[in-house]
């Protein structure tokens, strides 16, 4: 039978100083997806996960998976392998079916992470590494995932880390609205920040690594050069980072650079205290890896938030869920038996096709030992004969088989397969 397995980290096991470690560019998932050594695999890589999924025909041996996922991040198994939480079976399906809900979030019910199991999966599917189990596992999750945001009042509860990182904005700041917002990266992340920072301030700069990006949005923001990006964070009240990046694309001592050259100009100028250098300055970085030096929140009047930071602040969404968390569990459950009543009648349906094909085998066998005791047979009576044999084979196995597959639960099937077994050995 073919098991299911995975292996990851996530926000609940590992500080993002670990995770950043282990996340998997799309040119890293790729080449692993095209040169797997597994019957099925998947790939999931987020700010706060990396997963790898796996269906095999064989065992994985203990730890396999793990040393695997530290091989593609190139880290040594012996250091991070504490990190790290391995599932098999039932404990796969409940998981992953967790997950895709966003149950298993910072912030709980969030909607992003059921787009980005959507694109794990169909990279995997188009790559071909994904078969009839890892189909049969993403697709229910998905179709459960999209069930609860549709039957219950979770999707309506906004809770995505871009709304905490906005939470997060209006606490420090409650004049939002004559602050100057700078927004760094403007992929999916950034794109869903800019909707909530376009609620609060028009007051907005951006840069993405392709100029072209930020010119998308000048009817709503200034776009800035990503070259000149140091130029326009010295004077923001409030810096959103959200880039793709392996290395912080700002350090501690250019930041400073710029906050020290600010604080010097608005002196010489006598500029109100928002272009002041020491005026309070916010920080928030969602990168996985981070964009910037955590350091940088040792400088004067910075404060610093990283995406597990905004976890703190994430039991208030919490407890505006919990009402409908009981409903979402419900239907998550649903999902969950529907999946493993497959799973296991899958398994049960290959050992009763085996079965059967056994029981064709031995008649065939004791027709052609009949057939033997009889030469002077002619060959059209010994072709009824064998038609005739293979055909209550058939018959055996309808009867005795798959009726008792089709009218009871794959657990009483299996017990009636082993005391079958048991029978006949």
């Amino acid at each position: 039978m073919r098991k299911i397995y995975m292996a990851g980290m996530s926000h609940k096991v590992a500080e993002i100083a670990i995770r950043e470690k282990f996340y998997i560019t799309m040119e890293m998932k790729a080449e692993a997806l095209q040169h797997s050594s597994f019957d099925e695999l998947l790939i999931l890589a987020t700010c706060n996960r990396t997963e790898v999924y796996v269906a095999s025909d064989r065992p994985l041996e203990e730890g396999e998976l793990v040393r695997y996922v530290c091989g593609l991040a190139h880290q040594n198994y012996e250091d991070f392998a504490q990190f790290f939480y391995s599932y098999e079976g039932d404990a796969v399906v409940h998981h992953v079916m967790n997950v895709c809900a966003g149950l298993d979030s910072v912030a709980v019910g969030e909607d992003q992470i059921l787009h980005q199991i959507g694109r794990a999966y169909e990279t995997a599917h188009q790559a071909g590494t994904t078969g009839v189990s890892l189909n049969k596992l993403f697709q229910g999750a998905i179709h459960t995932t999209k069930r609860i945001k549709t039957e219950t009042n979770l999707s309506k509860l906004s809770c995505n880390i871009p709304f905490l990182a906005m939470k997060q904005v209006q606490k420090t700041f409650d004049d939002l609205e004559s602050r100057s917002v700078y927004i760094v990266g403007l992929g999916e992340m950034g794109s869903l920040m800019l909707k909530y920072v376009q609620e609060n301030t028009t007051r907005i700069f951006a840069s993405s690594r392709t100029f072209a990006n930020a010119q998308k949005f000048e009817d709503v923001l200034t776009p800035v050069r990503f070259e000149d990006r140091y130029s326009v964070m010295g004077k923001a009240d409030v810096m959103i980072l959200c880039s793709a990046c392996q290395e912080p694309i700002v350090t501690k001592d250019e930041y400073a650079k710029v906050l020290l050259k600010v604080a010097e100009d608005s002196q010489d100028s006598s500029a109100g205290h928002h272009q002041d250098g020491s005026a309070p300055r916010l920080v928030i970085d969602l990168g996985s890896p981070r964009n910037a030096e955590a350091s940088i929140g040792e400088l004067p009047g910075v404060q610093y938030v990283c995406v597990d930071d905004l976890e703190k602040i994430v039991s208030e969404n919490r407890r505006l869920r919990m009402i409908e968390l009981e409903a979402a569990q419900k239907i998550l459950q649903e999902g969950i038996e529907e999946f493993l009543q497959w799973y296991r009648m899958d398994d049960v349906a290959k050992r009763i096709n085996v079965l059967a094909g056994q029981m064709v085998t031995t008649a065939e066998d004791e027709c052609e030992k009949l057939l033997r005791s009889m030469p002077d047979l002619s060959q059209e009576d010994s072709d009824r004969i064998q038609m005739m044999y293979v055909r209550f084979a058939k018959k055996m196995a309808n009867d005795y088989l798959y009726k008792v597959k089709a009218e009871n639960s794959p657990e009483d099937v299996q017990k009636y397969l082993e005391c079958l077994s048991k029978a006949s050995s």
